[in-house]
């Protein structure tokens, strides 16, 4: 009997012995089994991060092959916009220099207008261009003028033609305090910002040609610049009942060649031009995205330092 009673002990010693290393072998498996998921959580986010990424990078490849193909139109599209205006001017050029060529007064005004006219087509082609190869300039602009603020929003208006465009109304308005307000900037410079920002109101305004020709019902358009106070900056915002810009659309409608609708004319490159001036004159120009008008259209809000 005592051995019996001996070898239970020893039995019974064994079942711990073998119980305490199950228990600890658990131990081991369970923190594998947790540093596992924590693993399989870590690969998970990482597989998403991943894709994420991926999926910015199409958007950056989709976006830079249509940078490339709105370059390829601009190309195109000023190299034809200046030869029409060459072959104009050739033509003139050989009414004035064939031998025992007359032209009465009428004819002499009408040559001298059209000669004019497209030499200062050209010219302001070639300025396009040189202001776009600026744009990526970080250099800040020289600020030497102290002008009002409602000068360059004149001077701004008459620049882009929008006064006198017959297919909309035209609106200034002087909030508080603006009608006195001085700029420290650059005043053409600023003028030209903000005529780029109203030019491209006036464009967007108008129907398009597709639209007028399909007998499409074509709203009155309206434009208004307003003037405002925004702490130490004065605000240039220019709202309109066009076509409007998509709200994910922001950054992207500043960028070089971007053109949303191709029905338009354009070059695509107004935009980046004028937040390019602003930038480096120490203000901005960005597109309002709360704007919320009934009749659709866009804000656009340009800042300069007082």
């Amino acid at each position: 009997m005592p051995d019996d009673s001996q070898t239970l002990r020893e039995e019974l010693q064994r079942l711990r012995e073998d119980y305490e290393t199950l228990e600890h072998n658990f131990d081991i498996m369970s923190e594998g089994y947790q540093e596992s998921l924590l693993l399989y959580d870590k690969l998970e986010e990482t597989y998403h991060e991943l894709e994420e990424t991926n999926q910015q990078l199409e958007i950056a490849r989709r976006r830079a092959e249509e940078a490339s193909r709105m370059k390829t139109n601009f190309i195109q599209q000023i190299s034809h916009e200046i030869r029409t205006p060459l072959n104009i001017l050739n033509g003139f050029t050989q009414i004035l220099t064939t031998p025992g060529m007359e032209l009465d007064a009428a004819t002499q005004q009408e040559v001298t207008q059209g000669i004019d006219e497209n030499t200062n087509r050209i010219t302001s082609l070639v300025n396009k261009m040189l202001e776009l190869a600026d744009a990526n300039s970080s250099d800040e602009l020289e600020r030497n003028d102290d002008v009002p603020a409602v000068q360059v929003a004149a001077q701004a208006a008459d620049e882009s033609g929008i006064t006198i465009a017959p297919h909309l109304t035209f609106d200034l308005d002087m909030g508080e305090g603006t009608d006195v307000a001085m700029l420290h900037t650059n005043l053409q410079q600023a003028t030209r910002a903000l005529s780029l920002v109203l030019d491209n109101a006036r464009k967007f305004s108008q129907p398009a040609e597709a639209a007028i020709v399909a007998g499409a019902e074509v709203k009155q358009s309206r434009v208004l610049l307003r003037l405002a106070m925004q702490d130490q900056m004065l605000a240039f915002i220019v709202e309109d009942n066009g076509i409007g810009v998509p709200a994910e659309e922001s950054d992207h409608i500043f960028e070089e060649f971007v053109q949303l609708d191709n029905y338009y004319d354009g070059t695509g490159i107004g935009l980046t031009v004028a937040r390019s001036i602003a930038r480096r004159l120490g203000g901005d120009i960005v597109l309002d995205t709360s704007f919320n008008n009934p009749e659709g259209g866009a804000r656009f809000v340009m800042t300069l330092p007082l």
